[in-house]
């Protein structure tokens, strides 16, 4: 019987591929046509003084993106590649740096020893086209402690004894197709994964070189949200062995590492080498799990394979999110990225704020949500998590999320070099922002006394001889604790120089700033302070 319910399920898997896979024209065996180009260093997380950052093409990144569900809108949405374009517009427009870009192993490999990147080609032009990074989403054995037919190859699948038993084993859901778990670790799943992940970033490397040595892809995501496996998924599907041996979550997990390790590695040792991270689902970043006491997300930090985790929050409160950020950030030599949260949080400015002032990155999930996602299912007010609606309109705080984005792409360097204590964040003491406010923080250096009658969220960097300043509407900065003296605005360049656009003077050591200007003010100090900007964060709540 047992091997009746084999043959069955390999069947419908077969039948599944066929119906679901297009084969391209340009598909490729694992020999390759094109040339395994010299390795090239893209991105790596790096510490200067006690900060940890992202570093891309040697100079400082802060991540701010905001995530394309590309595997969604192709599946599910039935759009062609060409209607994807529109979203890196939509990203641009925003004035994100980066988009979150989902490429499962089944889109460049639905074939064994067979790769097509001809969709991969496209996302690469656009993302060059509208002058964005891409952080490429990695979607194969384990997507949220599932394995699925839309992401993982129909001729891996099939391999019945290299799967789990699970009490709906070959169901089928409408976002992600047919479901099942793999032995994640299992050598010969590995030696197909680790090898399709490596012609891919191999093919990047040398589609880059063809095409103006842009670097488009700086960071690939290992996995999603990998820990549900061990924390959930368990129990949920009751999985177990062929031979009816029940997983434990301690097996679990090492199977867990040990493939994200693999994978993770095979990227760092391709020809087109980029920092590798790992989105965790909500939690502490150092404590063990609540469903684990034998885990915790550093146990994937330590890996030698993975650069650096994040945690997928999805928090509105900012004083939740604090503890979030700062958990992860506390982590010696980790970058604490926002990895997922609700793009469709009304007070998404004043969260990204939050994280970046605590030192981290931040990834808006998504763009807009799929229409397929919103439409099939029963709370379709908790699916669309977009800051644009479905069809791409602006919602209220898209604006406003703009705005504050603006400013820390613009302050890029310093946002990201400056640590918390000399990190000056403005109006986000409550979730939302106060209309009329008047605040005073001290960094280690200056006194900073901000003034708003308009809700303006706003932010102040103290590098020590100089502050770089900046409000979402028109504000005032009064100063303190020094001599202020050249006042001028502009921005870092791509190669991370400030550019003058012009000049200003302070009055009575105020500063009269333009919301959307970013303003660079020389100082000496009179003596050390101590900081309260951290304090300053959320303490309304």
């Amino acid at each position: 019987m047992m091997y009746k319910k084999a043959i069955l399920l390999a069947y419908t898997l077969a039948c599944f591929s066929f119906l679901a896979i297009a084969c391209s024209d340009s598909e490729v065996d694992e020999t390759g046509k094109e040339p395994i180009l010299p390795q090239i260093e893209v991105s790596k997380v790096a510490t200067e003084n006690g900060k940890t950052y992202l570093e891309v093409d040697g100079k400082p990144f802060p991540l701010l993106g905001a995530q394309i569900r590309l595997d969604a809108l192709l599946n599910c949405d039935k759009m062609s590649i060409n209607e994807v374009e529109n979203y890196f517009k939509k990203a641009q427009e925003l004035g994100v740096n980066c988009v979150q870009i989902p490429i499962s192993w089944n889109m460049i490999e639905a074939k064994e020893e067979k790769y097509d990147f001809n969709i991969v080609n496209s996302i690469l032009q656009f993302a060059n086209k509208y002058d964005l990074k891409i952080e490429l989403l990695w979607f194969s054995t384990n997507m949220v402690g599932d394995s699925f037919t839309y992401l993982t190859p129909q001729y891996v699948l099939q391999n019945y004894h290299k799967r789990f038993g699970r009490n709906d084993e070959g169901s089928f859901w409408n976002y992600y197709g047919y479901q099942y778990t793999m032995i994640l670790d299992d050598s010969w799943v590995l030696e197909r994964e680790t090898k399709a992940i490596t012609a891919l970033f191999n093919h990047i490397r040398y589609w880059d070189s063809q095409n103006g040595d842009k670097h488009p892809v700086i960071t690939a995501q290992i996995h999603n949200e990998p820990d549900a496996l061990m924390r959930w998924r368990i129990e949920q599907k009751d999985l177990k062995y062929r031979d009816g041996t029940p997983l434990s979550k301690e097996k679990a997990w090492n199977m867990t590492t040990n493939a994200l390790n693999a994978v993770g590695n095979a990227v760092k040792n391709s020809s087109y080498k980029v920092a590798t991270r790992v989105n965790l689902i909500y939690g502490d970043g150092i404590n063990p799990f609540p469903e684990a006491n034998n885990a915790c997300p550093k146990d994937v930090f330590d890996l030698q394979g993975i650069d650096f985790i994040g945690v997928d929050a999805y928090k509105d409160n900012i004083k939740q999110l604090k503890e979030q950020v700062s958990s992860y950030a506390s982590i010696n030599g980790n970058y604490a990225l926002v990895a997922e949260n609700k793009g469709s949080y009304s007070n998404t400015p004043s969260l990204i704020l939050t994280a970046l002032a605590l030192g981290g990155g931040y990834d808006i999930y998504d763009l807009a949500t799929s229409n397929f996602f919103i439409n099939n299912t029963s709370e379709p007010d908790q699916i669309d998590h977009g800051i644009y609606t479905w069809d791409l309109q602006e919602k209220d705080f898209t604006n406003p999320t703009r705005m504050i984005i603006k400013g820390l792409t613009d302050a890029n360097v310093d946002v990201v070099t400056v640590k918390p204590e000399n990190f000056a964040a403005f109006n986000i003491s409550d979730n939302h922002p106060i209309a009329v406010k008047q605040q005073q923080i001290r960094t280690t250096n200056v006194e900073i006394t901000f003034s708003t009658n308009n809700a303006s969220l706003a932010f102040a960097l103290d590098k020590g001889s100089y502050l770089l300043v900046y409000s979402t509407g028109d504000s005032e900065f009064h100063f303190g604790n020094g001599t202020f003296e050249k006042v001028i605005y502009g921005k870092y360049n791509d190669k991370g120089t400030f550019v003058e656009e012009g000049n200003t003077v302070l009055n009575n050591q105020t500063l009269h700033a333009k919301g959307g200007v970013l303003y660079k003010v020389t100082y000496s100090s009179q003596q050390p302070l101590i900081s309260n900007t951290i304090e300053n964060i959320g303490n309304n709540l």
